[in-house]
């Protein structure tokens, strides 16, 4: 199975590498697994009174760490049904 990094880069532009990775069938797996994950972020920052990070992005890339994904928080932010 691939394995897919899934760095964030903050609003700020500073980037916190993923130097691990994790494997999934394919990109749209590691898709899912970014949604669950900012939303996870999103919740545990609400919870404990930090700033929302709506503005980072997952950039995840491929075994090779090339980007092939770039998954903003505020996408898991949004109701389900609703567009940007």
């Amino acid at each position: 199975m691939p394995r897919y990094f899934f760095h964030i880069r903050n609003e700020e532009g500073h980037l916190m590498e993923d130097l691990e990775g994790q494997e999934f069938a394919d990109l749209a797996q590691a898709e899912e697994n970014a949604m669950a994950s900012a939303k996870e972020i999103l919740a545990e920052g609400l919870l404990s009174g930090k700033p929302m990070l709506t503005g980072a992005i997952f950039e995840i890339c491929d075994e090779k760490h090339a980007l092939v994904l770039r998954f903003p928080f505020s996408d898991a932010a949004r109701m389900p049904g609703t567009r940007p």
